[in-house]
This record gives structure tokens, sequence and C-alpha cells, in this order.
């Protein structure tokens, strides 16, 4: 892409289309209570700017386009969040092209590390390499692909990362923005994929999407190395621990900063060490990737002595994944070798689900590490799609007695 990153910019302004697509009013980048009502009277979902780019990463993609939207955040105000789309080659079928929300994995917290914004030798752009052949894979099969970044990447705000509720709203709202694009036929079927963050993100949307959105049709739901089980845990580990990874250490600081986004009496800085803070300073401006490419050791200490946890880690809990239940068929893809994503943590939401008599089937893969698990998508969407449309659900569970 020949500039590094102009969602802010687009933001600023809107980009006027010599095409038949609709977008709505300017939204300035600072935005007063004013601009914010004007923000507020448009539903949800409303294109707010669009701008076409080159797909040079998505060969089997015809158009790309970059976007910002109205969306909803932690609590449901009224937010300005951006995205990308993709339309696939060809004719569309008389119903109109499904439509694919994919929910990204964990870049960080700074403006500069969401995706839609990937440049060459970007921050994220190792990761988009490898997400765009997933991704060619849906368009091949004739999906439309929309992208979002979540809340507060690339847009006013911070970013929360993790929330339950902001990513059902993002990803929810990112699909309706799709549909705004008058000149391009889609159905109403929709599926939602997820990798990490976004594989926590895509069981939200399994559970919550259909009542979200019930304009549209939720089809299922394809969570890749979720993370999120016991969210709270993180915190608890690292604090129970004397010598963590350099891993965990640039990691813990997106965690920190995502809930203080949320409750600004969660103050990363009131919970981290003099050594500590560092490491947080960086991560406000920095993604993971530089970060884990930077911190070579570990602080010696994490957390303030005696500091209380207890409001971090119960903010924690409430956006774990063991708490939604998924309304339609999921399939869960996870690497038994993931160093980052606990391979039993997201076994026991399988087992959990499996009580509850849902549709679920788990795909574990040997060896596997954190990216295997999206690496190897693209084999198994063909499976998945056919039984869910055909209703006849993959199911893996022990007594493999679903049936609807």
């Amino acid at each position: 892409m020949e500039t590094k990153h102009f969602i802010l910019k687009l933001v600023a302004s809107c980009i006027c289309l010599a095409s038949t697509y609709t977008t709505a009013s300017p939204v300035p980048s600072k935005i007063n209570e004013g601009q914010i009502a004007n923000i507020t009277a448009l539903t949800p979902g409303t294109i707010l700017s669009l701008q076409a780019q080159t797909p040079d990463l998505f060969s089997n993609a015809a158009e790309q386009y970059i976007i910002t939207y109205r969306s909803r955040g932690v609590h449901a105000e009224p937010i300005v969040a951006s995205g990308y789309i993709l339309l696939p080659k060809g004719k569309a079928p008389k119903s109109g092209w499904p439509v694919l929300a994919w929910a990204h994995g964990t870049t960080g917290v700074a403006d500069t590390c969401a995706p839609s914004g990937d440049y060459a030798d970007g921050p994220v752009h190792v990761y988009q390499q490898i997400t765009a052949k997933a991704l060619n894979a849906w368009l091949a099969r004739g999906y439309a692909v929309v992208a979002p970044d979540y809340q507060g990447l690339g847009t006013p705000g911070g970013h929360p990362y993790m929330n339950a509720q902001s990513q059902l709203h993002t990803v929810v709202d990112a699909v309706r923005a799709m549909h705004q694009l008058k000149s391009v036929k889609l159905s109403k079927n929709w599926y939602v994929m997820g990798h990490s963050q976004g594989g926590a993100a895509s069981l939200t949307v399994a559970a919550f999407g259909q009542k979200d959105a019930p304009e549209l049709n939720l089809r299922g739901a394809i969570a890749l190395a979720p993370g999120g089980y016991q969210y709270e845990g993180i915190a608890e580990y690292v604090a129970n621990q004397s010598n963590i990874n350099p891993s965990v250490a640039a990691f813990l600081p997106i965690v920190l900063l995502g809930a203080e986004a949320v409750e600004p009496t969660l103050s990363a800085k009131d919970f981290v060490s003099p050594e500590m803070q560092k490491i947080l300073n960086q991560a406000r401006n920095r993604c993971l990737s530089e970060l884990q490419t930077e911190l070579k050791v570990s602080p010696k200490t994490v957390f303030k002595p005696n500091v209380d946890l207890t409001p971090l880690t119960r903010y924690l809990k409430k956006q774990s994944i063991e708490l939604m239940t998924p309304q339609v068929p999921l399939l869960l893809v996870q690497g038994d070798q993931d160093q980052l994503v606990d391979y039993r943590g997201v076994h026991a939401y399988y087992q959990k689900v499996c009580k509850e008599n849902k549709p679920i089937a788990f795909h574990p893969i040997k060896n596997g590490d954190h990216r295997d698990s999206l690496k190897q998508s693209e084999y198994l969407i063909d499976n998945f799609i056919y039984s869910t449309e055909n209703k006849t659900y993959l199911n893996t569970c022990p007594t493999n007695s679903y049936s609807k």
C-alpha cells in the first residue's frame, strides 16, 4: 500500500466518490458534542467514508476499500470505527454474495496497529500476509469479506482490548456497513471467523450476534486459537511469577491499557512497578510485534508491591469466553503447542459447550503453534460451511448427539 496509515485522515474528512456508493457526512477527528449528536442520529453501520485501494495481498479480491463507519462502543455509545472490505471476483449469485466478518488477532492498542492501515514492512504486515491467505480462501468461494479494526484502533479513543461488548458491536456493525454498498449485491447470510483476540470476538458474536442484528442471518462461527478463557488468570499468573517471559511482559500492557480504556479507574500506571511503567508507556504507541522485538529482558518486578488487583481481575473475568454460549454452529481450531493461548483452556471451553448441547466441532492441530490455526483454516472451512448450509452440523462432542 502506498500510504502508511490514513484512517485518521478518513475520519477527518469524507472521501467524495465518483461512483454509486453512498457515504454520509464528514466525521472530524476532533469530535465535539454537537458532532457526536450528528453521529448519534445515524444508524449503526452507516458508512462515513470509503476509499478504494489496490488489493495487493488479496489476490482473489476484485476490489478493496478502506471504510469508517458509525458503530457502538463498550456502553453502546456512538463511535467511529474503521476497517476494510474485500469483494470477490466474478458476478454475484442471484441471492447476492454471502459475507464473512473477519475478526483479527492481537496487534496492540496504538492507532498504527489497525490492520486496515497496513503497509509493507509495517508492524502488522507479517500478520496481514498470513491473514490474506486465509481470507483469499473465502474470496475464492464467493464470500465478500469485511474486516473491522475494533474500537479505538485507527480512530479516536482508546482501544478496549478484549472487551466483549465492544468487539460484538464493531463486528456486527461492520457487516451492516457492508450492506450500505448499494452497487454490490449481498446476501443476508454471514459467517464470522476470528483468530486469537478475534477468536474471542467470534465467540461473542456466536453468542449474541443474531440477537444484536436480527435483520441479518448469522449462519455460523469459526474461532481460531481464541484467547480469553479465564481471562483474569493472566494478571494472577504474572503476580505469582518471580520471572516472567519477555513475550508475556510485552503482552501484559495491552491487557492493562485495554481495561483502562473501559474503566478509567483501572489506571494501568497505578498497578505496575516503575520498571514496568517504561514498557507500558512504549505500548501506548507501539504494536505488539514491535514490543516483542524490542523487549529482550523482562522487568524484575511487574506489579507494585502489595497492589490490590481485585478490581482489575473482576473486570477481566467479565470478558472471559466461558461466559459465551454459541447460538449458531461453531468450529474451534487450536494448536496443541500454542504458547500464547493455552490448549487446555480452549478444550475446556469446548467441553463446556458440549455439555450445553450446542453444535460444536473441535479441530486440534498436532504440534501446532499460535498461528497454525489461522494457517490451516483455509483447509477446514469447506466442510464447516457445507455441513452448516445443509443443517447436518459438524459435532465432535463425545455423545455426538446434537440434532436440530
